[in-house]
């Protein structure tokens, strides 16, 4: 019933969503094993963004639970906003709202504030590149101990590259210098292959690295999650 859930919520979401203007995609994933071991893994994710002249909304989700003997080891849930003004055919601005939660990496949820622009430096039909520079205010609730709030500097690029006609890749990487605390700066990156099955849906193979160079008492430095979903794009 799980799985069922997280796929009628990934589908049928973008299903409704089909509408002028509209855009996106939703990957749901599970991966079930039972006989002398027994374990679950769900993966559901989804992007989804609305143009209006020069303003673009987008929304977005992630969520990632795996048990393995009916006992939970892995968590990970985010959600989160994003206003951008387009000034130009390659620049941008933005502010957004993002909420995420790891108990298992030792934070129960983090809320990041962002502002800053947006430039791409190749825009063309089978590829782009563009770069973000921007302030990230940050709250973090660890497991343990007190609440840290932090100011950060973000700096991001993204490349997508159409290889043929159903073969696409993507890669990007995010690093979050640490203003308040040096030595607590985090750095994220993602690796992906799509392959088109049709003009809807695709199977996509990822994988994410994330770390935070000063973790909780009980969180790690490095978390990697690799997946494989199917999506359907709108």
């Amino acid at each position: 019933m799980k799985l069922l859930s997280l796929i009628l919520l990934s589908f049928g979401f973008c299903s409704g969503a089909f509408a002028e203007d509209w855009t996106g995609e939703a990957e749901a994933g599970a991966v079930m094993v039972t006989g002398n071991t027994k374990s679950e893994s769900y993966a559901l994710k989804t992007n989804t963004s609305y143009k209006q002249e020069f303003n673009i909304y987008r929304l977005s989700g992630r969520y990632l639970n795996t048990t393995a003997n009916d006992v939970e080891i892995s968590r990970h849930w985010e959600a989160g906003v994003r206003y951008e003004r387009t000034l130009s055919d390659r620049f941008s601005l933005y502010i957004g709202q993002k909420y995420e939660g790891d108990i298992f990496n030792g934070y129960r949820q983090r809320d990041s504030s962002d502002l800053g622009a947006k430039y791409f430096i190749i825009k063309e039909g089978d590829q782009s590149w563009f770069t973000e520079l921007g302030y990230r205010y940050q709250k973090t609730q660890p497991t343990t101990c007190c609440t840290n709030y932090d100011n950060l500097l973000r700096v991001y690029t993204e490349v997508n590259k159409k290889i043929e006609e159903n073969l696409s890749v993507r890669f990007w990487v995010e690093h979050l210098p640490n203003f308040t605390q040096p030595d607590a700066y985090l750095t994220n990156s993602e690796a992906s292959l799509n392959i088109m099955l049709n003009k809807v849906f695709s199977t996509k193979l990822a994988y994410l690295l994330q770390y935070q160079n000063t973790p909780p008492s009980n969180g790690k430095y490095t978390t990697t999650t690799t997946t494989m979903n199917l999506v359907a794009k709108y």
